[in-house]
Order: structure tokens, then C-alpha cells, then sequence
């Protein structure tokens, strides 16, 4: 299906991507079909549903793929240089503080 393969491209790149359906539907040229008859592809829309990130999913997507980046070059993980590696302001330390004790707690 050509939505589950663009949807694993957008995964499976280096840098993280958010899954979006535009971004989907611009990579497959499906684009304006996915955007006004997704109705009538109801196992699509369904997958859709459950793959397309909130900002909130891609945040800490793109949070957690900046520990791996910091743990790859051995340096020290800190709050400060995940949000600039991950690209987040200022209003999401909580959220990188949060993910950032789950993480290293469950490697304990």
C-alpha cells in the first residue's frame, strides 16, 4: 500500500519527520484524495488515524531520537541540549525533563 510505505519513509529517516496526512499525501500523489474523499477509504482512514503524530507524539519522538544522538557521541544527556538538538523551545523542558527520567529509570 502506498500510504504505509510513505508513512515508513517518513519514520525511518535520519532526522525525525513528523507524520502528517499532507506530508503523506504529498509523497504518495494522493494528496488531494487523502485531504477530500478519505471517507470513502475507510481501512485508510483508519490506519491514518492511528499513525499521523500530534505535535505532542512527534515531540517526544524527536525528544527521544535526540538522547540516542547525545548517547552516540558519548556526551553527557542533558536537558539544555536535547531541546537544542531537537529543535523544541523553551515550554517543553518539562516534557524532556519527564522523558528524559522515564528513559534512563527503565535502563536501571
Amino acid at each position: 500500500m502506498q500510504v504505509e510505505k510513505a508513512v515508513q519513509e517518513i519514520l525511518q529517516k535520519d532526522k525525525p519527520e513528523r507524520v502528517t496526512l499532507r506530508k503523506v499525501g504529498v509523497m504518495t500523489g494522493l494528496k488531494a484524495l487523502l485531504e477530500h474523499k478519505l471517507d470513502k477509504l475507510p481501512l485508510t482512514k483508519t490506519y491514518l488515524q492511528e499513525t499521523v503524530e500530534s505535535v505532542e507524539i512527534f515531540q517526544d519522538r524527536r525528544i527521544r531520537w535526540a538522547i540516542a544522538v547525545l548517547e552516540q557521541r558519548g556526551e553527557e544527556v542533558k536537558a539544555w541540549k536535547i531541546m537544542q538538538i531537537a529543535g523544541l523551545r523553551n515550554n517543553c523542558l518539562e516534557r524532556v525533563e519527564k522523558i528524559i527520567s522515564s528513559t534512563f529509570r527503565t535502563q536501571l
